[in-house]
């Protein structure tokens, strides 16, 4: 212990010990400071608090009441370090980045708001910030009530789907893994999570929506003018995209001019496949466009080198402002244009969304028999997601595959990068 004076040990084991501490110039603080250890297996760390008392007769006292009352909350089920939720997130959120499997920084901080959020209203508002060693199941189940009952979006009120809220359970229950191995938990505590939706089959597009919106998209850009006609444009290659290589929003929209470049497979045609390396939750990976995907990235380039009077640099975006900044969202433009179309809800009522472009691209590969397993692999997921997705689909493919061989095919690799 740095700069301790006067260290006294009271009980003669090294569990209550006194000391005074210097001050910045060098002179004794009077006051004397107590160090706790409670010999329980259960227990782990110090506490260290004032006694207040600059007596040691009395000092003594004060942390020998302390151990008291400290060694009956061990004894009891509870910690020594008594942490509150408050705290614990705080303390968290500090640490989640460093330990985090997330490849990018804007998916930590989401991660780290979902738990700021609702979460955090009701444990630290709604509890009053209770000891997270006091924190019980049917307080998450409390949590799910509150949550279904007092959500608001775009201020209107909402009931989240209970998958939103496994979610959340997920993300809490990394953050009570953390107090446990901190100390602040007796026990690892299980964060209960709400039964997912019987139906768990996510909004797509069939062939013919999907007709309609890429005739309505050229429609669109057709009828723009100015910035509105350069918006249009790029949403409707980023649709197109989106589309045909099954990526997340996320990694599409971080994608720079760098990461893009040509493969051509020696078939009979000498097929040309754009490979993309996306960076996104999953970490980073190479994914195959379908064939004709160059097409609407040559689009995109001869755009911004027209804008740029010059060749776009390679570290730049590829979906920016005509500024260089990168496009944060589409959404409102997408939504606009399935408003247009009365395509915005699918025939379960759903609402459908730039993401339901992955699905539908996950829909149509299965349907052409691709392997779960290899789309899994391109789509940065699992063959379980797959199968709780779009089981019917990956049932029927597997027993289809399972007694089918494929001939080899070779590849030969350039490692040509953009521009064209």
């Amino acid at each position: 212990m740095a700069d301790v004076n006067n260290k006294v040990d009271v009980r003669g084991d090294g569990s209550v010990v006194l000391y005074q501490r210097a001050n910045r110039d060098g002179s004794i603080n009077q006051i004397f400071q107590m160090r706790i250890r409670i010999p329980l297996s259960a227990s782990k760390g110090y506490f260290r608090g004032s006694t207040g008392e600059s007596n040691q007769g009395r000092a003594t006292q004060v942390a020998l009441n302390k151990f008291d009352e400290l060694y009956n909350k061990v004894k009891g089920g509870g910690t020594l370090l008594g942490k509150s939720f408050k705290d614990l997130f705080n303390e968290w959120k500090v640490h989640y980045p460093k330990v985090s499997n997330e490849s990018l920084p804007q998916y930590i901080e989401w991660s780290v708001n979902r738990i700021g959020n609702y979460p955090y209203k009701f444990f630290v508002d709604e509890r009053g910030n209770p000891k997270v060693d006091t924190i019980t199941p049917q307080d998450f189940e409390d949590y799910f009530i509150y949550r279904k009952n007092n959500s608001v979006k775009k201020g209107v009120p909402y009931s989240p789907s209970n998958n939103t809220i496994r979610k959340e359970c997920t993300l809490l229950g990394q953050m009570f893994s953390y107090a446990f191995e901190k100390g602040y938990l007796p026990k690892e505590l299980k964060v209960k999570r709400p039964s997912p939706e019987k139906d768990s089959r996510r909004p797509s597009f069939t062939k013919e929506e999907w007709r309609t919106i890429t005739t309505g998209m050229r429609k669109r850009v057709k009828e723009g003018w100015g910035a509105h006609k350069r918006d249009r444009f790029i949403l409707n290659q980023f649709v197109l995209i989106l589309a045909n290589c099954g990526v997340r929003l996320g990694e599409l929209r971080n994608l720079k001019w760098s990461d893009v470049r040509r493969e051509t497979y020696e078939e009979d045609d000498d097929t040309v496949r754009l490979i993309i390396l996306v960076k996104g939750k999953t970490g980073i990976r190479e994914v195959v466009c379908n064939k004709g995907t160059e097409v609407f990235f040559e689009r995109l380039y001869d755009n911004r080198k027209e804008e740029l009077n010059a060749h776009p640099s390679p570290d730049t975006f590829v979906f920016c402002h005509q500024d260089g900044t990168p496009i944060k969202t589409m959404r409102k433009a997408f939504d606009s244009l399935l408003d247009d179309l009365n395509l915005k809800k699918n025939s379960m009522g759903k609402n459908r969304t730039l993401y339901s472009l992955r699905h539908m691209y996950a829909t149509f590969r299965l349907s052409e028999e691709v392997s779960p397993y290899l789309l899994a692999k391109q789509m940065g997921t699992s063959v379980e997601m797959l199968e709780k997705h779009y089981g019917q689909v990956v049932n029927r493919l597997v027993a289809t595959q399972i007694t089918k061989t494929r001939s080899r095919q070779t590849v030969r690799v350039t490692e040509k990068v953009y521009p064209f």
